[in-house]
């Protein structure tokens, strides 16, 4: 009988321990996603995916609209590389936008790039397209502002890789639209641009006739896909990488964050949406949503490494992005 009594209570102590602990979906608050087609230009059919959070209320959410990555060749809006970043800015109270855009190096025949001028035309007809097809999702934003539940005046930009590229050039030809950009409202501005191993295409390096929005850059000065500093050929100039837009943000007064990775490659256009999340938070926080005018400039390495950058040639870009 004794024995009994101890197994049974064993039992009931089981019992009540099991009834204290939480479900999974209890610990974890649900993020819902929902997608739709935002355009069709030509055989190209454009969606996006809407991330909302479990804190999703009345009051108008911020957005973030993020491009993927892909070498202008291919990517995936929904990539698993994403989830974590997508899931914690939506349960901080951001409504996420993945969204598609036209990746036209498919098409480009290495065969056919006789040299870098060849490629670099190519690249800038594919960057050209993807800015194009993100102000298309902006003005589908915006049009669907109060079905969503969203504040148009504070959209985020963000990207990796080839999207980092387009982020950063959407809202730099929007500096220098004299008369804005034909398909965005009067006087639009984006809230901020959020860049993983990016970079801006000009003639020169990049200047700011108006004073940009607040940027977060990220980047490994040994990245040899999208250059830390510049990639360019004399007078067609090309693509200035982080480094160059950090320099011309400083001569601006414009608030900007730089998180420069030492000996890091093009593994930084993605890593930081795993390991850097609250730093990403609190660039939004401060700089975007409290308006902090702030500069931000981290150097982040081993110990006892130089921070001596690793400097390649363009011709070690062209044969990466072959």
């Amino acid at each position: 009988m004794q024995g009994k009594g101890i197994v049974a209570l064993l039992c009931s102590l089981c019992i009540w321990v099991a009834c204290q602990q939480p479900t999974p979906s209890a610990s974890i608050p649900e993020v819902k996603k929902e997608t739709e087609v935002f355009a069709i230009e030509g055989s190209d059919t454009l969606r996006l995916d809407r991330y909302v959070g479990p804190n999703a209320t009345k009051e108008k959410q911020p957005v973030v609209l993020f491009a993927f990555g892909g070498g202008f060749r291919g990517g995936d809006r929904a990539s698993a590389d994403y989830h974590a970043y997508f899931e914690f800015l939506a349960r901080q109270g951001y409504t996420v936008i993945s969204t598609d855009y036209r990746t036209t190096l498919k098409h480009l025949d290495p065969q056919q790039v006789t040299g870098p001028l060849d490629f670099m035309q190519a690249l800038q007809v594919a960057i050209q397209t993807a800015v194009s097809d993100l102000y298309t999702a902006t003005h589908y934003v915006i049009d669907h502002a109060e079905a969503w539940q969203i504040d148009p005046q504070r959209i985020v930009l963000s990207g990796s890789s080839a999207g980092a590229i387009s982020v950063l050039q959407a809202e730099y030809q929007l500096c220098h639209a004299e008369e804005g950009i034909p398909l965005l409202p009067k006087d639009f501005h984006y809230a901020g641009v959020i860049a993983f191993a990016g970079a801006i295409a000009d003639v020169a390096a990049p200047t700011w006739p108006k004073q940009p929005c607040p940027i977060l850059l990220f980047h490994g000065d040994a990245d040899r896909t999208v250059p830390y500093r510049e990639a360019t050929l004399p007078d067609m100039g090309g693509l200035w990488g982080s480094a160059s837009i950090a320099e011309s943000l400083s001569q601006t007064g414009t608030s900007y964050a730089f998180y420069r990775i030492g000996k890091a490659g093009h593994e930084i256009s993605s890593t930081p949406m795993q390991t850097q999340l609250y730093d990403i938070l609190s660039f939004l926080d401060r700089q975007v949503m409290r308006q902090e005018p702030l500069v931000i400039q981290t150097a982040i390495h081993a110990p006892g490494d130089s921070l001596q950058e690793t400097r390649f040639t363009l011709e070690d870009y062209l044969r990466e992005n072959l």
